[in-house]
């Protein structure tokens, strides 16, 4: 039985020999060697019965060539060496097998009193021979750069996703102590005046950061989850801010839009650390979803601080760099001296996306 040798050919080749040896075994005779249809169908039938005896030995020879080759030379810089030696073989060692089996079926031939019903010449032998293996070689040859090249961008892909979610990481790790610490001085100061809001103050901090553990090793959430963490997030930072900071929220969802966890997180976070947020001059943060619900957007007044912040700029890098592997759309970003918008592209992991229902 012909063994499938997956991991030197690249792939499940038996498929592949049922079908294409009958068909080239038909045509090797009409393109070769003068074969037409005006032939006596007894000699039509032992032509393509030669034929098809070649093309299967040819075929299965040149296939164990190309899995000892890939045994031995199997590292992928080594491809053109194993190329090389691999064409060298064929023109030395396949005329040689040809002969063999020319004159075995010469001797079935003279042994059943039968006459070759196609006599060729050594020159159409050989060019048969060399086309019919170098054609296979080839194909066998592209089908593996095939698989080696789309292993190799997969290979990119994961450490670039890799990369992206460790800063994803580093930015939890240095967001979440920062609201932690102030979430646990609001709570502090509730517990001895307003005992039953900061209970409920404490269920969602809780909430807040199971939702943080349970996604953090997810790629892209239901959009509806993270709008519903954005609200708990954003009733933490009512909470500390009192009147100083108004947030809108949108009324309706896409149910099959996704988006990277946390991205709504990490532009609520840049609102604040980068503005006032005050009773005086309140902080208004706006999340909607664009009219042709292709976007999901956020947009906050701007009122920097008189202490200039210094933005490293890795908030929406991180974002940017996540939608990138599952979007062409870019992460659309529009300041001007009285707002600040950053669109997100919604992604969508199946076609239909039309219809639109509450959050609630």
């Amino acid at each position: 039985m012909i063994q499938p040798n997956i991991e030197y050919l690249a792939f499940d080749d038996r498929r592949l020999m049922i079908i294409a040896i009958p068909i080239i075994a038909f045509g090797v005779p009409f393109v070769f060697f003068g074969l037409d249809m005006t032939f006596d169908i007894d000699v039509l039938l032992r032509t393509w019965a030669e034929s098809l005896a070649h093309t299967l030995i040819f075929w299965l020879l040149n296939r164990l060539v190309v899995i000892r080759l890939r045994q031995r030379y199997n590292v992928f810089s080594q491809s053109l060496k194993r190329f090389i030696i691999q064409i060298v073989l064929l023109i030395l060692i396949f005329p040689w097998v040809a002969l063999i089996l020319g004159g075995l079926i010469e001797l079935i031939y003279y042994l059943l009193n039968v006459a070759d019903p196609l006599p060729v010449t050594l020159l159409q032998s050989l060019g048969a021979v060399y086309v019919l293996t170098f054609a296979i070689t080839m194909l066998y040859e592209v089908i593996f750069f095939l698989h080696k090249y789309k292993e190799a961008i997969t290979e990119k892909n994961m450490i670039q996703l890799a990369h992206v979610q460790s800063q994803l990481d580093n930015l939890r790790n240095k967001i979440n102590p920062h609201l932690l610490f102030n979430s646990l001085n609001t709570l502090m100061s509730l517990i001895p005046t307003e005992p039953k809001i900061a209970m409920s103050y404490l269920d969602k901090l809780s909430k807040f950061y199971r939702y943080t553990v349970s996604h953090q090793e997810e790629k892209l959430v239901d959009l509806s989850s993270e709008l519903n963490n954005a609200e708990i997030y954003l009733s933490l930072l009512k909470e500390r801010f009192q009147d100083g900071i108004h947030i809108e929220l949108p009324q309706k969802n896409i149910p099959s839009a996704k988006i990277p966890p946390s991205s709504l997180q990490l532009l609520i976070e840049n609102a604040v650390k980068h503005n006032i947020v005050s009773v005086k001059y309140p902080l208004q943060i706006t999340i909607s979803i664009s009219q042709d619900r292709e976007y999901l957007i956020v947009k906050n007044n701007i009122q920097k601080k008189n202490r200039e912040i210094i933005s490293t700029g890795m908030g929406l890098s991180n974002i940017k760099d996540r939608l990138s592997f599952y979007t062409d759309k870019p992460v659309e970003i529009l300041q001007n001296t009285k707002y600040f918008k950053v669109s997100i592209p919604l992604i969508f992991l199946n076609t239909n996306h039309e219809d639109t229902n509450h959050r609630r």
